[in-house]
Order: C-alpha cells, then sequence, then structure tokens
C-alpha cells in the first residue's frame, strides 16, 4: 500500500510544488498586512466614513469562507464582460496563481486588520500625546510610532496567521494552483494511489510549519531579552 512512498519521484513532483506554496504565501501576507494595516487604520478613524467602511471591509472578508471567495474570483468574475475583455484579463484575471494571490490577500487583510488594531491599541495615550508635544502631526505619529510599536506587540499574532495561510494554500488547488497538495492529487492519480502522495504532502506540510514555528520562537526570544 505504501510502496509509492520509496519512489524518489513522489517526493520531487510534490516537492515541485513548494515554491508555489511559498510564494502564495509570502505574498498574500505582504500584501494583506499592508491593506490590513490601512484598513486597521481606518477602523481606528474619527471620521465615520472611513470608520464604518474599514468595518465593512473586516466583515465581509471575514464571513465569507475562503473557498467560495476563490471561486467568485475564479469562476464568477470572468462572466462579466468588463472583466473578461478589460485590460486587467490578460496581464492578472486569467492566471489562478494571480487570482489565488487576491483572495488570499483579502482574506489575510481581514483579520490582520484585527490584529493590527489591537496592536494599535496597545499603544499608551501618553506616547501619542508625547509625539503631538514635540510637534509630529497625527498621520507622522501613526507611521513613525503607532504602528511600529503595534507591529512589535502583535508579531507573534501575525506569525500565527503565517502559519494558517501557509496551511491554508491547499485550498488553492481547487483553482488549478499548481501547488503542494495539486501535485500531490496528480500524482495520486496517475498511480491511482489516494493515500501515499497525501502522506507525502503532509509530510511536506509538517516541515515547513515547523521552520516557521521555529522561527517564531527564535523572534519571541529575542524579543523577551
Amino acid at each position: 500500500m505504501f510502496d509509492l512512498l520509496s519512489h524518489p519521484d513522489l517526493w520531487l513532483a510534490i516537492a515541485r510544488g513548494i515554491p508555489v506554496t511559498l510564494a502564495l504565501t509570502a505574498l498574500a501576507m505582504i500584501f494583506g498586512l499592508a491593506l490590513g494595516t490601512v484598513v486597521a487604520v481606518m477602523v481606528d478613524s474619527d471620521d465615520l466614513g472611513l470608520k464604518w467602511s474599514g468595518e465593512a471591509f473586516t466583515f465581509v472578508f471575514r464571513a465569507v469562507p475562503l473557498l467560495t471567495l476563490l471561486y467568485f474570483l475564479y469562476y464568477g468574475l470572468p462572466n462579466l464582460s468588463f472583466v473578461r475583455h478589460g485590460p486587467l484579463w490578460e496581464v492578472f484575471f486569467r492566471y489562478s496563481f494571480a487570482i489565488a494571490v487576491l483572495g488570499f490577500s483579502l482574506n489575510n487583510a481581514a483579520y490582520l486588520a484585527e490584529v493590527v488594531r489591537g496592536g494599535i491599541k496597545s499603544v499608551t495615550r501618553g506616547q501619542v500625546e508625547a509625539c503631538k508635544a514635540i510637534g509630529m502631526s497625527e498621520g507622522m505619529a501613526i507611521r513613525r510610532v503607532v504602528l511600529p510599536i503595534a507591529f512589535r506587540n502583535s508579531v507573534m499574532t501575525i506569525g500565527n496567521e503565517l502559519v494558517f495561510t501557509l496551511k491554508a494554500t491547499s485550498i488553492a488547488s481547487a483553482i488549478a494552483v499548481s501547488d503542494v497538495l495539486s501535485n500531490a492529487r496528480a500524482y495520486g492519480k496517475i498511480f491511482s494511489d489516494n493515500l501515499s502522495p497525501y502522506i507525502a504532502a503532509a509530510v511536506f506540510y509538517l516541515l515547513m510549519v515547523g521552520l516557521i514555528d521555529v522561527a517564531l520562537s527564535f523572534i519571541r526570544r529575542r524579543s523577551q531579552m
């Protein structure tokens, strides 16, 4: 039953999906954190329009299941003529990897906005008032003091979101992204083995998550020094 696990070709075939998985994870975290930071600042704003817009964004993209979002972007949007025949079709929307990055980034942004917002709330009023006392504008105080402190206080929670994103990238195989799970499924179909390829894929996920956990443990120790 497990003879296929001894074949190097199985491991090599699945390993070819690792760069795709890592790239999707990295891009989704980068864009998600950037957008999530903007949304967090909007939600924390005194401007009701910005506040409600930010809250609506977080509600929608936290409520919609990630797989549903990916299906909508990949299968639904092409049915709209302005998308199918628009300028972004050839350079973006026709590519499943690009759609996956967009979907994961929107999903991550909604969750990371709450994480960053919590970090912003951890900044004391005294620190903000000190910024104003030395002549900083509100925008400068947010960029130079509030957000750096918020990120530092939220680094472990952001790390947990990174682990979640890495594992969640397996969903991208549903829209034809050739990641670790997609390659495992394809190899299993070729050899009519629905067990060994998934065991191999699980091993790769365990290794990647393990490396992230080691890095997060190192960061935690450094932050406590």
